[in-house]
């Protein structure tokens, strides 16, 4: 599922966004094109493919939720920043949606949210299960990194693991497993590597002798590169993924990740090492081929497409039935 902000922010916000985005030169090619009634029909849109999800993940009936998403800096920084990593601990926190008060603007200062009840929250973890996801791991020669505690408590978890609580579940009494996935900062990993990463999760979760049921979430995407002021939302890239959801085909998704043009954005690259292919916020389409390839081979149900122009962003929404715990 996409994170977006467009997803929690009103379409009022996002017209004075946008109006305050262009009055700063930072309009990206195309914000424009949708008028504010078609923002509004796209903003309901986006909240009737979030209710479905979370009408879908509430009959399923869950024990656990394991969320693949990427740390934009959050937890990890250049001193140690792995390609995977699993939380082990027990429990952690952070904001429910995002730690700013407003979005990006350029030019405009940002002011951090407070933590308090309505913008903070405490969320359980499963360790045990976190632990065998890490070691099985390691056996089938994934070489990942663990933390037992956030390394920047007061930072919180990042927005990619809090986001899909919020509204999936907004109760937060459903254990929650982050599992990182580099997806912003070269070099990441390759779409074929997120595909077995997805194969090998699947196994593990097959083996593990708890009678427990798994859900799992690929978080992010589909294509943006927020900060480029050539940002565009390629809806052909995206139609493409989904395509494969459609098809129960995750290798195929990873091919077309890995065969298309790496984008960077407009802050250039921040390692100085060649990127994994492509990179941005678009990147996060590697969350979904690891969920994609932990579904193997079974068909889901795109729920929602909508491009927008306004973020830009391509925000997608689909989910996959699975009979297995």
């Amino acid at each position: 599922m996409s994170h977006s902000p467009y997803l929690f922010e009103t379409p009022e916000e996002w017209e004075s966004v946008r109006a305050r985005r262009a009055a700063a030169g930072g309009t990206a090619p195309g914000s424009a094109i949708d008028p504010p009634e078609v923002n509004r029909e796209k903003h309901a849109r986006v909240l009737a493919a979030v209710s479905a999800m979370e009408a879908a993940l509430h009959a399923a009936a869950p024990d656990i939720l394991l969320v693949f998403g990427d740390d934009q800096g959050e937890q990890f920084h250049f001193d140690n920043f792995p390609a995977f990593a699993v939380f082990v601990g027990e429990e952690y926190a952070g904001y429910k949606v995002s730690p700013w008060q407003s979005m990006y603007v350029p030019g405009e200062t940002r002011v951090r949210a407070p933590r308090n009840d309505e913008t903070w929250v405490d969320v359980k973890s499963h360790a045990p299960f976190a632990r065998h996801l890490t070691e099985g791991l390691v056996r089938h020669k994934f070489d990942l990194a663990f933390s037992t505690r956030l390394p920047d408590p007061a930072e919180g978890m990042g927005h990619a693991f809090m986001r899909p609580s919020y509204f999936l579940r907004p109760g937060y009494d459903l254990p929650t497993v982050p599992f990182f996935v580099n997806c912003y900062f070269e070099p990441q990993p390759t779409g074929e590597r997120c595909y077995e990463l997805g194969v090998a999760v699947r196994r593990l979760i097959e083996e593990w002798d708890e009678d427990l049921r798994i859900a799992v979430i690929g978080s992010g995407g589909l294509w943006h590169t927020p900060g480029a002021p050539d940002a565009v939302v390629n809806e052909p890239f995206d139609r493409a993924v989904l395509d494969a959801v459609s098809a129960g085909d995750p290798r195929g998704m990873a091919a077309w990740f890995d065969a298309h043009p790496a984008v960077e954005s407009s802050v250039g690259p921040r390692t100085g090492m060649r990127g994994g292919g492509v990179g941005s916020g678009s990147g996060e389409t590697r969350n979904w081929i690891v969920a994609a390839a932990a579904a193997g081979d079974l068909a889901g149900e795109v729920l929602d497409y909508v491009p927008v122009p306004a973020s830009p962003c391509g925000l997608g929404f689909a989910q996959w039935e699975m009979v297995s715990k």
